[in-house]
């Protein structure tokens, strides 16, 4: 049957999405790995480039992860020398970590391997493509703030 449209459905689309979505986590990941920094340690020294010295509790909330996590990511970190534990001049009982200047050096590497990787991935696209796939997402981003927002409103009062 020439010219019968073939309906596409949002299962479709969203599994499409998951697995480009995944590969390409992947394959940006993998790099990141060759200079040296996963993605989250690369975010955790963005983090801290961008905002200063932080608390662990502060980057766990930040980042949703729980505390024996961050534990984890900063240890690892300061076991390469990329970011350090300070007291907190505020708090003598608290701990600030900081990225160290190899941690800069380090996260000069990492920004510029991912922009490379992202400039190589997106630039398959035209200019017009990448604005439409930008638009798109804006639009599925939205859905999904609703989805979060409605679950979070939906869950019962717990009484004591």
């Amino acid at each position: 049957m020439a010219g019968r449209l073939v309906m596409v459905t949002p299962e479709q689309v969203g599994e499409r999405y998951l697995a480009v979505h995944h590969r390409m986590l992947r394959a940006v990941n993998d790099e990141m790995l060759g200079c040296g920094l996963s993605m989250a340690r690369t975010k955790m020294l963005r983090r801290l480039h961008e905002q200063g010295p932080t608390r662990q509790n502060v980057l766990a909330a930040d980042f949703g992860l729980a505390p024996h996590s961050i534990t984890d990511l900063v240890d690892g970190l300061e076991r390469h020398g990329l970011a350090e534990r300070r007291p907190d001049p505020t708090d003598r009982r608290a701990k600030l970590v900081a990225i160290t200047d190899a941690g800069e050096a380090a996260l000069d590497v990492a920004n510029a391997t991912r922009e490379r990787l992202l400039k190589e991935i997106f630039g398959a696209l035209s200019e017009a493509d990448r604005e439409t796939f930008l638009r798109l997402l804006d639009d599925l981003d939205e859905a999904a703030r609703r989805l979060i927002s409605a679950s979070a409103t939906d869950v019962p009062a717990v009484s004591a």
